[in-house]
């Protein structure tokens, strides 16, 4: 059964049953009005009927049409008949409503002939004055309230009203019901459609429900849709990462090939080393990105050790060295002085080689970068300088945005990505970078980074 129609059906025999308990608790209540109504009437005319017969009998003025005519006018439901008798048992008067079919049907209309001979009791009343016995009065009524006419009139205008109130309550509720679900319908159709759409990767706006809990249901795919949107673009991130950061690698080993091929590099022991420490690195940043990307992780986990500052930048500037040549860019290390820093190297080398990449892009042939290091109170200062074309003071500030390329560089070939790296690995290791830049005068970039050293004199 669809949920238009269970709405409905619900609709219905809730109309239904409120109908139902309506017309019971109306029936008690007027059954106990009319309870107090007819014992309060029958009363009243009783003590009129017995003092009119209590004057009649000591009078003795009366004759018997004008003692039918006084106890005709008392023959009230429930009363149904009244017979005057005297001391002696001689029958003065004797009144009923059938005796006056006319007038019973001025009063009580068809109800007797529709209702049938109803059960009766005969209350006997002593007419006395003084002691002195003058008559009997005996007066037929109706044996219950429920058998009197007014209640039995009563309780078929019930009847036909609440059928009547069924009737028009089940047309008002099957009219509202039919809206009203098929308002729902649409919204919950509505809804299942915004779930198909999430499903596909499409983004359409829809109206809310004014139905509270199917608009708490649209809210929560709103808050899933937006979540794995999020979840796309950092993937999308993390994927454009790894493509950008196994550029470096490649582009070494490649460079170092190439000069092997062409004999611009001698095969020594030495640079061997360096193509292995390339593909040692390639192979890290791949473990890294993928672990990532697998775990829907922001934020890898750290491997803090002791790390040789010399020995990683000269590593670094050795891999890189053959692509600089290429170019004729001169890419130089100011600083050999033995530092150790506790901290992660493939962050830090990942940083470093942004930086020097980024450098050899935007310096041109005949250029120089240089890359110099120092301890500074608690904290290591790498500091990457270029004679490349700089960076206008308005763009410095979002030169670490992703993807954010400035107007002086969509010359260049790059994702606007190296820089955003650079500073999201120093930042993990609790380090921070600077910039100071003068356009058409090269950039300095100044990697800070806490730092627990030992330093030994430069050799």
């Amino acid at each position: 059964m669809t949920i238009r129609k269970q709405w409905m059906l619900a609709l219905v025999v809730s109309a239904a049953l409120s109908v139902i308990v309506n017309s019971l608790v109306l029936n008690v209540r007027i059954n106990r009005y009319f309870v107090d109504y007819s014992t309060e009437n029958y009363n009243s005319h009783v003590a009129q009927v017995v003092q009119f017969s209590t004057d009649a009998l000591s009078a003795n003025e009366y004759t018997t049409q004008q003692l039918e005519m006084q106890l005709t006018s008392h023959l009230n439901d429930p009363i149904t008949r009244i017979r005057l008798y005297r001391a002696n048992g001689q029958l003065l008067s004797d009144v009923s409503v059938d005796s006056r079919p006319m007038m019973g049907m001025m009063r009580y209309g068809s109800a007797p002939r529709m209702m049938g001979t109803s059960a009766e009791e005969v209350d006997s009343i002593d007419i006395e004055k003084d002691g002195i016995a003058l008559g009997k009065l005996m007066i037929t009524r109706y044996s219950s309230v429920g058998n009197t006419i007014a209640t039995q009139q009563f309780a078929l205008s019930l009847v036909t009203n609440s059928l009547l109130s069924f009737g028009i309550v089940f047309a008002l509720t099957l009219v509202l019901g039919y809206f009203l679900s098929k308002r729902m319908s649409k919204d919950l159709i509505q809804t299942a459609e915004q779930a198909v759409n999430i499903d596909l990767g499409q983004e359409m706006r829809y109206q809310k429900s004014h139905v509270p809990e199917i608009r708490t249901i649209q809210d929560s795919l709103e808050t899933l849709q937006t979540r794995l949107k999020l979840k796309q673009t950092s993937r999308k991130k993390r994927i454009d990462e790894l493509v950008h950061q196994t550029r470096t690698p490649l582009t070494i080993l490649r460079t170092h090939l190439e000069g092997f091929q062409d004999g611009i590099i001698q095969f020594t022991p030495e640079e061997v080393q360096t193509c292995e420490a390339q593909i040692d690195n390639l192979s890290s940043i791949i473990t890294n990105m993928s672990g990532l990307i697998d775990a829907e992780k922001e934020v890898g986990e750290l491997n803090i050790k002791s790390v040789d500052i010399l020995a990683l930048i000269r590593k670094i500037t050795a891999g890189l060295k053959a692509q600089f040549d290429q170019k004729s860019v001169e890419l130089e290390s100011l600083s050999h002085s033995k530092i150790s820093v506790h901290t992660d190297p493939y962050r830090l080398s990942q940083a470093i080689y942004n930086l020097l990449t980024n450098a050899y892009k935007f310096t041109p042939s005949g250029g120089r970068v240089s890359i110099a290091y120092e301890a500074i109170d608690k904290e290591l200062v790498i500091s990457v300088q270029d004679t490349g074309i700089g960076i206008p003071p308005e763009e410095q500030a979002r030169v670490f945005e992703a993807y954010y390329r400035g107007n002086n560089a969509v010359e260049t070939s790059g994702e606007g990505i190296g820089l955003y790296l650079a500073k999201e690995n120093l930042q993990q290791i609790g380090g921070k970078i600077e910039l100071v830049s003068t356009p058409g005068h090269g950039s300095t970039f100044v990697i800070r980074l806490p730092l627990n050293r030992e330093t030994e004199p430069e050799a």
